[in-house]
């Protein structure tokens, strides 16, 4: 970018130094203003603060989250998981409900949002952003569960609490 920076401002230079190009000077304006465009728009987005990521790479960092296991190991019959030195183990059979949830800050606009596991004994909440291998967790947990609900409805609270119900076992029959 900033190759085309000197190189737009050399041409702007060499028009003005010679100043009617072609003894023309229409065709001398029409450089004068072109070089003005691009030194424009160069340095803009030489210091424009948006990053753009191009496909690769966030095709690369999907496949690392959905292969990682993070804090999760999974069994056929559920899976471990540990935190703050102890590991749980959740079997798939003792799932109640799976919600999804978002929680909004008043302090920033970014929202609180992960997976909420209601088992016969206890219910679990993992974070998206501080939980590391939720995403294959939510990859398992799709797999395993038969009854997944892919298009639930959201409900939100009066505080703004938004909850969407993933799964929910069905009573035996």
């Amino acid at each position: 970018m900033k190759k085309i920076i000197a190189a737009t401002c050399l041409i702007l230079i060499l028009t003005l130094y010679n100043y009617p190009i072609f003894d023309d000077k229409k065709i001398t304006f029409a450089v004068i203003f072109l070089c003005f465009v691009v030194i424009i728009f160069s340095v803009a987005k030489l210091y424009s603060p948006v990053e753009k990521e191009d496909y690769d790479s966030v095709e690369k960092e999907m496949d690392r989250l959905h292969n990682d296991d993070g804090i999760f190991q999974y069994t056929n019959d559920g899976f471990y998981f540990k935190q703050k030195n102890t590991t749980e183990f959740i079997q798939w059979d003792e799932i109640i409900s799976i919600y999804s949830f978002r929680i909004p800050s008043p302090f920033s606009e970014r929202k609180q949002s992960g997976l909420e596991i209601i088992t016969d004994r206890k219910s679990y909440e993992f974070d998206y952003s501080v939980t590391p291998g939720i995403v294959k967790l939510t990859d398992q947990l799709y797999n395993y569960l038969p009854d997944w609900e892919e298009d639930s409805l959201m409900e939100i609270n009066n505080f703004g609490l938004e909850k969407t119900k993933l799964y929910e076992r069905k009573p035996p029959q």
